[in-house]
C-alpha cells in the first residue's frame, strides 16, 4: 500500500525539498505511469546545448535560476540558498547550466542541481520558465533543459555509480514544462502520486479481536539484530507482487536500498516499524517515522503480500500506528504518498480521515547503466 518511492523530498518523504533547503527551491517532492496522461514534448533542437559543470564564481547565478521564480527578490533567495546549502547536505558543485555571454559577464539560461540522497538515489532540480520567457524561446529552454538533465545524469552514472543508481524528479502535474524535459532526457514516467494528511485526533475504532490463523504481528525492535534486513527485505519483497504502487519500479532497484531510503526517513525508531508473518514467514511491513523538523509524523511504508492481503491486517497495521504516533505526539498530523492508482489503499487511508494536499508525478531514470 505504501509507495517505494523513496527520495530525501517526498512531501512526506517524497517532496520535502522546500523543508530540505531552506526553502528556497521550488517545491517538488520519497515518487509515471500508464494511466497518467503526460503529453509528448515539442521536438527539440537535433544539436544539443553546450553544457557547463558550474564553478564556485557562477554559483550564485545558478542559484538565481534554481530557487522559484515566483519570489519577490529572487536574487535574495538565491543567495540564502547558496549560504545554507551545505547544512542541508546540498553540494552546488552538482549544478550543470547552459550559458550565454553578455559582454564580461555569463548568464545562466537554464539549470540543474543534483542532491544525492539515501538508498543510492538522487533528486534533481531543474530551472522554472524565466519571469520574462525563456532565452530563446519555449523550443529551445526544453532543449537546454533536456542538456542539463542528461549532463548531471551523465555524471552520476560514470562519476559516482557506487553511490547513485538511480536519478529522480518529483514535478506538479501543472509543471508542463519539466514534464517535457523529463521525457525528452529519457526519465520514465513510474505514477502519480497523491499526497494525503491526517490531522491529530482519536483513531477510528478497529476490529480488536483475534488475529486470523497463523498470522503474528512483531515490532522490529524484538527482532534479531542479525536477521533484521533479511527479514524485512523478504517482508518487503513479498509485498510488491502484483503491487499497485508504482509497479513500473520494480526491478529498477535493490530493495536494500530502497530499505536503506525508507530508514532515512525522519528518525528511524525499530519500534514504530512492524513485520506481518504468516506462519513463521514475513509476509509484509508497515513503516512509522516521526519527522520533528515538520511537527508531523509520516507512514513511510504499508505493503502486504498477495497470502494476507483481505484480512484486514491493513487496517489493523494503520490504527496501530496512528495510536503509537498519537500517545508520542498528540498535536501531529501524520502524512504519506500513494500512487492514484492504488484505490484500495485510498480507500483505507480515506476511511481513517486522510485527505489530499497535493499531487506529483514521478519520473526515474537509471544512472548506472551510463557508466558502462
Amino acid at each position: 500500500m505504501g509507495v517505494c518511492m523513496v527520495c530525501p523530498f517526498k512531501v512526506c518523504r517524497r517532496g520535502r525539498a522546500d523543508q530540505s533547503n531552506g526553502g528556497f527551491l521550488p517545491v517538488k517532492p520519497d515518487v509515471p505511469l500508464r494511466t497518467v496522461s503526460v503529453s509528448v514534448p515539442t521536438p527539440a533542437p537535433t544539436n544539443r546545448p553546450s553544457v557547463v559543470r558550474i564553478s564556485p564564481d557562477l554559483a550564485l547565478a545558478a542559484a538565481s535560476r534554481l530557487v522559484s521564480q515566483a519570489n519577490s527578490d529572487i536574487e535574495a533567495a538565491a543567495r540564502r540558498l547558496v549560504a545554507t546549502a551545505p547544512s542541508h547536505g546540498i553540494d552546488l558543485s552538482l549544478i550543470w547550466a547552459t550559458l550565454e555571454t553578455q559582454g564580461a559577464k555569463k548568464r545562466v539560461r537554464q539549470a540543474c542541481l543534483a542532491v544525492p540522497g539515501a538508498g543510492r538515489t538522487a533528486m534533481l532540480f531543474i530551472s522554472e520558465p524565466a519571469p520574462g520567457g525563456d532565452p530563446g524561446g519555449p523550443r529551445q529552454a526544453l532543449a537546454e533543459r533536456a542538456a542539463v538533465l542528461e549532463a548531471a545524469c551523465e555524471h552520476l552514472g560514470k562519476e559516482r555509480s557506487g553511490r547513485v543508481q538511480i536519478a529522480q524528479a518529483l514535478p506538479e502535474p501543472g509543471e508542463e514544462w519539466f514534464v517535457e524535459a523529463l521525457v525528452s532526457a529519457g526519465f520514465i514516467n513510474v505514477g502519480h502520486l497523491a499526497y494525503l494528511r491526517r490531522p491529530a485526533g482519536p483513531t477510528p475504532q478497529v476490529p480488536s479481536g483475534p488475529l486470523p490463523e497463523g498470522i503474528t504481528l512483531r515490532r522490529v525492535s524484538e527482532l534479531p539484530k542479525t536477521r533484521v534486513d533479511a527479514t524485512l527485505v523478504q517482508a518487503m519483497e513479498r509485498s510488491y507482487v502484483d503491487t499497485l504502487d508504482c509497479p513500473e519500479l520494480c526491478g529498477l532497484r535493490a530493495t536494500k536500498d530502497i530499505l536503506a531510503s525508507h530508514r532515512e526517513t525522519g528518525n528511524y525508531d525499530p519500534m514504530l516499524w512492524w513485520v506481518v508473518y504468516r506462519d513463521a514467514e514475513p509476509h509484509g511491513c508497515a513503516f512509522f517515522s516521526a519527522v520533528p523538523d515538520a511537527k508531523s509524523s509520516e507512514l513511510v511504508y504499508l505493503g502486504l503480500s498477495p497470502q494476507v492481503r483481505g484480512m484486514g491486517l491493513g487496517k489493523r497495521l494503520l490504527a496501530m500506528g496512528l495510536e503509537e504516533m498519537r500517545a508520542r505526539h498528540a498535536s501531529w498530523p501524520m502524512t504519506l504518498a500513494v500512487d492514484r492508482r492504488n484505490t484500495v489503499a485510498l480507500r483505507l487511508y480515506e476511511s481513517f480521515g486522510f485527505a489530499s494536499f497535493g499531487e506529483r508525478i514521478a519520473f526515474v531514470k537509471p544512472v548506472r547503466e551510463l557508466a558502462r
